[in-house]
């Protein structure tokens, strides 16, 4: 059956005296708002006593009932209002009445009916005469009740109503239809600013297809989305399932760029619960690389944080501050927040503040530096300790070789070390895949960071020590994706190194949630390697990106492969074999080819690089790290750092 669509004009001038009214009484002083309400609550109360009493003779109510009932109606009116003002409903704003309004109303008519009922029965056994019969008192006070709550529900409805049909506003399908698709709709209808109209929903079960969620349908599956659009005239879709695999995701956002219609993204509700509002985001290229959502073992990971004093190095990076708030969120008894960058460690205090975390303790200093280190440990005697300060952009580091060394590896050594004098329970080293067959000196020395967490737990048995191993991380500072979208904003062209080049992925939130993961289930050495999905082309990266952000003329350029980098990077290298853990996400590793802590004197090897280092012999250095990582192989690389002439 086709729907009759009433003229724009003709609804605005049907809602017009409504919205009026309805203005002039929000204007009202809050004290006569609420006296009115008063007023109006006590006649619906009076009226269905009235009419209760009507019911019970047929209407045929003698003198002597009428003269006892007005004096009781009128305090049962008394008594009902209030307790509705006890009971906070005239702290409510009408058009956002809901179930708990409902659920105030019948605590205060419920208490109301009891002691009229009770004064009833006194009444008539004492003085010999009861005000009302009793069926009067509880049939009134249930038509009261109903009453109460429908005259609060009409202004909500009719509110949302009026935002569904008034005006031209984006016709919106919301694709899911759980919890989280339902509470979007609900704000919408609530929500005038948005300027929205959800016109239906999309289901990825086609048992829901026609149903109505809200009074609005179904009208469809996702394998049905272009359809969808094409029938319904849809202007935006908005995805709001958690649910939905990346190949749907990736099909319908296809489908809305041939269709030119706008896709949003609604974000978790957990991230709604948190911040009390919804904020629609644009589809970003997080959403389309292939990766399932992680699932995380809370109650392991709050069992050995909770009440614990926590130490991240390098809180103020995109790695340390996520671990920084995924950890206070956790329950410890500290968190200390050690960066050598003032400011990124002041914003993260504050970010922190805002979300009612007090326990944080911001250091400033340098994990090269050992007397802060030990001065950071002397004070705070940490438990866990998470190292993630290193220097992490492989071309920069080909050029800042010694820089490199000293924080990489001097670094990891002060803070292992130090863990274990100071007898923190366990460390945990945040590790790369560049460290895997090394053939840059960031990977290099982070494979060297990855030995001397390995020497330290020989050296210092009580101390659980770990390394974790990931790849790329989308949105950090310096990778690839924030580069690409400022090289899309500027107009192009967006530099890829390679056609061919690959790699792999994880989101800053789901790699920090796995290093938890890792250091809950560690309890002797061992390097961790999280699953990283599958392994993404960096043009197909940057073709989506173009896409996605809407701007077709910009161009790709290839730049040819930057000093220290590989075509693909690996997880684990010849001789390492991954054994699964607790977590389908997480490895074990374990290599064939390796010595046991203390079989070589590696912290002299580590001592004469950084002497080198710091009096900045490049060449020595570099020397001293290809001794140290055997199969480093900078030296294959064009591009890579050489030796100054008269350099040994």
């Amino acid at each position: 059956m086709r729907r009759i669509r009433i003229p724009g004009a003709l609804r605005e001038r049907a809602v017009r005296p409504f919205l009026w009214v309805q203005r002039s009484f929000r204007q009202s002083p809050p004290a006569f708002r609420r006296g009115a309400a008063m007023l109006v609550d006590a006649a619906i109360v009076v009226e269905s006593f009235a009419v209760a009493l009507l019911f019970r003779f047929e209407g045929d109510v003698q003198w002597e009932f009428w003269v006892s009932f007005w004096p009781f109606a009128l305090a049962g009116a008394a008594l009902f209002v209030l307790l509705l003002h006890i009971n906070g409903v005239y702290r409510s704003i009408l058009r956002y009445t809901g179930i708990y309004q409902g659920v105030r109303i019948a605590s205060a008519t419920s208490i109301a009916t009891g002691l009229l009922f009770i004064a009833d029965v006194t009444f008539d056994e004492v003085l010999g005469y009861y005000p009302a019969p009793r069926s009067v008192v509880l049939v009134g006070a249930l038509l009261a009740y109903v009453q109460l709550v429908a005259v609060r529900l009409y202004p909500r409805v009719f509110y949302e109503l009026s935002l569904r049909e008034v005006g031209r506003r984006k016709r919106t399908a919301i694709v899911g239809t759980g919890e989280q698709g339902v509470a979007l709709a609900g704000h919408i209808w609530r929500t005038a600013a948005m300027n929205t109209q959800v016109v239906g929903f999309v289901s990825d079960s086609p048992e829901e297809v026609g149903n109505h969620i809200e009074g609005v349908p179904v009208v469809g599956t996702i394998e049905e989305i272009e359809e969808i659009v094409a029938d319904h005239g849809l202007d935006q879709v908005i995805i709001a399932t958690p649910q939905a695999s990346r190949e749907q995701v990736d099909r319908i956002w296809r489908t809305c760029v041939r269709s030119r219609v706008e896709v949003k993204v609604m974000p978790d509700l957990g991230e709604l619960l948190a911040e009390g509002t919804i904020r629609l985001r644009e589809l970003q290229i997080e959403d389309l690389l292939g990766r399932e959502p992680v699932d995380i073992d809370l109650e392991a990971l709050s069992g050995y944080i909770n009440g614990k004093r926590v130490l991240v190095t390098g809180a103020g990076g995109s790695i340390g501050s996520e671990l920084s708030r995924q950890i206070s969120r956790l329950g410890p008894a500290q968190l200390v927040l050690l960066d050598r960058d003032e400011s990124g460690l002041y914003y993260l205090g504050g970010e922190l503040r805002r979300e009612e975390f007090d326990g944080a303790e911001l250091v400033v200093g340098d994990v090269t530096n050992p007397e802060r280190v030990g001065y950071v440990f002397e004070r705070f005697r940490p438990h866990l300790v998470f190292h993630a300060a290193a220097y992490k952009h492989v071309p920069m580091m080909e050029l800042q070789a010694t820089e490199a060394i000293i924080n990489n590896v001097y670094g990891t050594l002060n803070v292992a070390r130090a863990a274990g004098a100071y007898g923190a329970e366990k460390f945990v080293n945040v590790s790369t895949d560049k460290a895997v067959n090394p053939a840059n000196v960031m990977g290099a020395t982070k494979r060297l960071s990855e030995m001397i967490v390995r020497e330290m737990s020989g050296v210092y048995p009580e101390t659980v020590y770990a390394s974790v191993r990931f790849g790329n991380v989308l949105g950090s500072r310096g990778s690839v994706v924030p580069t690409f979208r400022q090289q899309i904003e500027a107009g192009g062209p967006v530099t890829v190194t390679h056609p061919e080049m690959i790699r792999y992925f994880m989101t800053i939130p789901e790699a920090v949630s796995l290093i938890l993961q890792a250091g809950a289930m560690a309890d002797g050495y061992a390097t961790y390697v999280l699953e990283m999905g599958r392994p993404v082309r960096i043009l197909d990266l940057a073709r989506n990106m173009i896409e996605i952000m809407g701007a077709p003329d910009v161009q790709i350029k290839f730049v040819g492969l930057r000093p220290g980098e590989k075509l693909r990077e690996e997880l684990s290298e010849e001789g390492e074999h991954r054994l699964p853990t607790e977590h389908p996400m997480v490895y074990r590793l374990v290599s064939e080819n390796e010595t046991p802590p203390g079989g070589a004197d590696l912290q002299e090897l580590v001592d004469a690089m950084v002497y080198e280092a710091r009096n900045q012999e490049t060449g020595r250095a570099i020397r001293l790290l290809q001794r140290a990582v055997p199969n480093y192989s900078a030296a294959d690389l064009p591009g890579s750092v050489t030796p100054r002439e008269g350099e040994a």
